[in-house]
């Protein structure tokens, strides 16, 4: 565009990496996952409440927007010391630098120009993901286990152990070759080496020792009851919600609307009462329990080793901190973004967030959303310390949904707009925050960044609202199915909500965050983790994590030239993989950092400075293109592509024979727009 548009005001000189990375920030803000849109479509579509289309955007844009402004309120802590390092901003530095400079760390021994690199990894990284992404799924879940227990009579045990897929085990010794998998999870080559192994070590303990045995010793009371009668016979790896029986219940059933409002959504009490004690999988329990831990580990920790400087920074004035590090020395010379445009953002969008959340139909009081803002703000400072030191983000949404929960009993849409006002408000503030760390290495001034961040949120907000909606009406309604009638009541379904997973248009993030809104907000933290409950237990996570930070910073005291201070509890309890998605993908990541960040890094080192980032860049760049191509050659349209082994219903073979052929029958019968019918195939009629 510089060679094509004239010079003035739109082409005013060379176009330079600063200009590239506000247009990077622009469109990673418009193009990031818009969290708000779970409640939208969760009560617009999934609930079927009659939720008003310009009150859902201005709901996503306050959301957006609440978060920037504690981002520039966190700055002095986050932002200008050294010591935050902001990991995950390294690739996109490395990427940015290989297209605009021309510097060789390597002293011409390795003369591959970085931009080259760059572009030849995109390409094969972009060829190769079609065979995990559309022609070969099974590179993307390989099960070790499964392989050698297949066709075995009594095999329960091994398949929970070895299986991956949603709906079934834990993934043990699982993996796979697909970087789009884990990349979203964990960040194998730009996080530091330490802080992976904290993450993976506390992991593997967790899911792949502490879950088996608490589902086989029936550690819930009824782990191994849950899904009894599916495919598999178990579900670990489940985010739905069950009955004594181990039946999956509907999650629309716990919620009808309030008599005397019919505006807000409360529990369908008869129903619970009929169906309680409500079952989770034993993976989601133990995920609930790290949960607490982790948050109370995440304050106890960053008290203990950063206190004193957060405190020190809490009472200097921005000039007075960091004199002496070069980067905010460039950066001084830049103006800065006043403290006060911050607070006019706070005070703008909080008077938004209390009338939209009063009158719009998201049923939370003006009170609700005061303390929804103050929790977010107690809580980006010890969080976004953990992040910025070791690039993994711990989330506010569990202990959110916890307290409102408590607060608000039996009120699904209010506890729903609680967790996202607080859980975004730090969220987006930990992602900009990111951003603005990412315009202080590349000295991008503060006030161009303030207007491309701001502007962003609120066209992506609009935009992604609007084309949501868009795309979930698109496909119509059909008339629900016999004996379901009175669910709907309107008198017919949305038709995504009953289309195959093969089409490509699933539900599973707004199904789990609506299985969340069951559980805390319409049955209530008070019933489900009560004394009574049998997931009282799942509350020893607060003791846990109250405890465990104390240990390595004692131990550090006492040996302080020992590994102790790499030891990050936080860390260790993070549960990023959580429940229902494939979790074959506790290995690849892991060897991916041993190798790149310990033996490329000690023996090649001139290559890992040149090019280490700039491959984890291409990867991620090269695996995002080939999601959109397969997105729009075989999913937007069911163009499948043919059963073969490596690409089967079951893509880790697990099942048994007679499973995977049924359901490769019916995958490629509901292609290229025609509809499988089961009864026609007497073989898998029993399937269906």
């Amino acid at each position: 565009m510089e060679r094509v548009l004239p010079k003035g005001f739109m082409n005013p000189g060379p176009f330079n990496h600063k200009e590239h990375t506000l247009i990077y920030v622009m469109t990673s803000g418009m193009g990031a996952n818009v969290y708000a849109l779970y409640n939208v479509i969760g009560q617009k579509y999934q609930l079927y409440q009659d939720l008003n289309l310009g009150w859902a955007i201005v709901f996503v844009i306050v959301t957006q927007c609440f978060g920037y402004s504690f981002a520039g309120l966190a700055r002095r802590y986050l932002v200008r010391p050294a010591a935050m390092l902001w990991p995950s901003n390294l690739g996109t530095i490395a990427m940015l630098n290989s297209l605009h400079g021309n510097s060789d760390p390597s002293n011409g021994r390795y003369p591959m120009s970085r931009f080259k690199f760059f572009w030849l990894a995109t390409s094969a990284a972009l060829f190769y993901h079609l065979l995990p992404q559309y022609a070969m799924p099974w590179l993307g879940a390989i099960s070790v286990i499964c392989f050698f227990a297949r066709g075995k009579a009594d095999n329960k045990v091994a398949l929970a152990l070895g299986s991956a897929q949603p709906g079934a085990g834990v993934g043990f010794l699982s993996f796979g070759f697909d970087w789009t998998q884990f990349n979203s999870y964990f960040f194998p080559i730009t996080s530091p080496l330490w802080a992976i192994v904290n993450q993976f070590v506390g992991t593997w303990v967790i899911q792949w020792v502490l879950v088996p045995l608490a589902w086989y010793f029936n550690f819930f009371g009824s782990d191994t009851k849950i899904a009894s009668k599916s495919a598999y016979g178990f579900a670990l790896n489940s985010n739905g919600l069950f009955n004594l029986n181990g039946t999956q219940l509907d999650k629309k059933e716990f919620v009808s609307k309030d008599p005397n409002d019919p505006k807000s959504l409360i529990l369908n009490q008869a129903f619970y009462d009929t169906n309680k004690p409500v079952l989770i999988s034993t993976l989601f329990a133990i995920t609930y329990m790290t949960s607490f831990a982790v948050f109370v580990a995440a304050i106890v920790h960053v008290a203990l080793w950063y206190g004193k400087d957060i405190w020190h920074r809490f009472r200097s004035t921005m000039s007075d901190l960091d004199k002496n590090d070069i980067h905010c020395q460039l950066m001084d010379a830049y103006d800065e973004v006043p403290d006060w445009w911050y607070y006019v953002l706070l005070v703008v969008m909080t008077i938004l967030g209390i009338t939209v959340c009063e009158v719009g139909g998201f049923s939370l009081p003006w009170w609700g959303v005061i303390i929804a803002v103050v929790l977010a703000l107690a809580s980006i400072i010890p969080i976004g310390t953990i992040q910025a030191l070791t690039g993994q983000q711990i989330g506010l949404n569990v202990m959110s949904e916890f307290l409102i929960g408590l607060i608000l009993p039996g009120r699904i849409a209010a506890v729903m707009a609680f967790k996202t006002l607080s859980y975004m408000a730090m969220n987006q503030g930990l992602t900009l925050v990111q951003d603005l760390k990412l315009g202080h290495y590349l000295k991008v001034p503060p006030r161009s960044m303030f207007i491309a961040q701001l502007f962003s949120q609120i066209v992506g907000a609009i935009i992604s609202t609007v084309v949501a909606c868009a795309i979930y009406e698109s496909f119509g309604q059909i008339p629900p199915l016999k004996g379901t009638e009175d669910q709907y009541p309107w008198g017919w379904q949305w038709k995504l909500q009953r289309m195959d997973s093969s089409s490509g248009w699933t539900s599973q993030a707004y199904n789990t965050f609506l299985s969340a809104g069951a559980i805390w907000g319409a049955i209530g933290p008070a019933r489900f983790f009560g004394p009574d409950s049998p997931y009282f237990k799942t509350l020893l996570g607060f003791a846990i994590g109250l405890i465990l930070p104390v240990i390595p910073w004692l131990l550090h005291k006492v040996q302080p030239d020992s590994f102790w201070h790499l030891v990050n509890f936080p860390v260790v309890l993070i549960m990023i993989n959580e429940p229902g998605i494939n979790q074959a993908i506790l290995i690849t990541p892991f060897l991916i950092a041993i190798i790149v960040n310990y033996f490329v890094k000690k023996y090649r080192h001139m290559w890992w400075k040149k090019y280490a980032y700039v491959l984890s860049a291409a990867l991620d760049a090269g695996g995002s293109i080939t999601v959109v191509l397969v997105f729009f050659i075989a999913k937007y349209q069911p163009n499948i592509f043919p059963a073969w082994w490596g690409n089967s219903s079951d893509p880790e073979r697990c099942l048994p024979d007679i499973n995977i052929i049924c359901g490769d029958r019916a995958n490629m019968g509901n292609g290229y727009g025609y509809t499988y019918d089961g009864t026609q195939d007497p073989e898998c009629a029993a399937f269906q």
